[in-house]
């Protein structure tokens, strides 16, 4: 039997553009209710004007903002009584060798990247639990996984998600709760994510080129693998050829990967 998002509360954040914004899109089509949320409010409010009555909720919201998360959660409270999806998505990238990127840009992108993630579980749990049938996913990275040479935040930040997530679904089990824990871990997708990227030294610019270049999916594609992954409450979704690609390269070589993975990803030219 389908699984039907008819009528059921998603919220998204990240929406503005990306992954988000295809996954919103996608879910309105089913028939959900969106909660949708992005730091910027001008990409927000063309998602929600796009998707019209099916946003029940769209709110600027900085996802590191305990506050911020605490009054969204009595929004949807008021609104519907109960949330039956999140989806944290939104994300950042940095660019620079570790010792050349400052304390607080590192803490930046962790603050986004991981800690946004525990806040908005902790604060949303309450209001899953009144679901039927709750959902939490994490979008973590295919960098959760493996690693490359001037990104170290943003691995730092993935290969924690990925770790909470998978610990989190441990938790849910154990503790009895019925909400289902999905970790997406998404390969090279057509994102702005790399041109918004913040870097002190390094030329944000052409790295972000490189990284479009080898980018293979597109939002619109990964959003259908991730719904196909969510309806079957598949834990780990890999999105893209390299996200498989990868998946099988580091069980087979834990840790030379780096030996292919770096040639496959031109790594050489991402450094000149």
């Amino acid at each position: 039997m389908k699984h039907s998002w008819s009528q059921k509360v998603v919220l998204i954040t990240g929406a503005g553009s990306g992954i988000g914004q295809a996954l919103a899109k996608l879910f309105a089509k089913e028939g959900a209710k969106l909660v949708l949320t992005d730091i910027n409010g001008k990409a927000l409010a063309k998602t929600a004007s796009e998707l019209g009555s099916s946003v029940l909720i769209a709110k600027v919201h900085d996802v590191c903002s305990k506050e911020g998360w605490q009054t969204l959660a009595a929004e949807i409270d008021d609104a519907a009584g109960h949330l039956d999806v999140l989806i944290n998505n939104a994300g950042m990238i940095s660019f620079g060798f570790f010792d050349e990127t400052s304390e607080d840009l590192f803490d930046k992108v962790m603050d986004v990247n991981l800690n946004a993630v525990v806040i908005g579980c902790r604060e949303m749990l309450p209001l899953l639990e009144k679901s039927h049938r709750g959902m939490i996913v994490n979008v973590a990275s295919i960098f959760g996984l493996i690693t490359m040479p001037m990104v170290t935040p943003y691995h730092a930040s993935k290969f924690a998600v990925r770790g909470f997530t998978e610990a989190l679904q441990q938790d849910m089990i154990y503790s009895g709760k019925n909400i289902d824990i999905v970790c997406v871990m998404p390969g090279g997708i057509r994102t702005n994510i790399a041109k918004s990227a913040e870097s002190e030294v390094a030329d944000s610019n052409s790295l972000a080129k490189h990284f479009d270049s080898v980018a293979l999916t597109s939002p619109e594609k990964a959003a259908k693998v991730i719904e196909k992954g969510m309806r079957k409450k598949k834990f780990r979704v890999l999105v893209g050829p390299d996200a498989k690609f990868v998946d099988i390269l580091y069980k087979l070589l834990p840790t030379d990967y780096y030996k292919i993975s770096n040639r496959l990803l031109r790594v050489n030219k991402f450094l000149r």
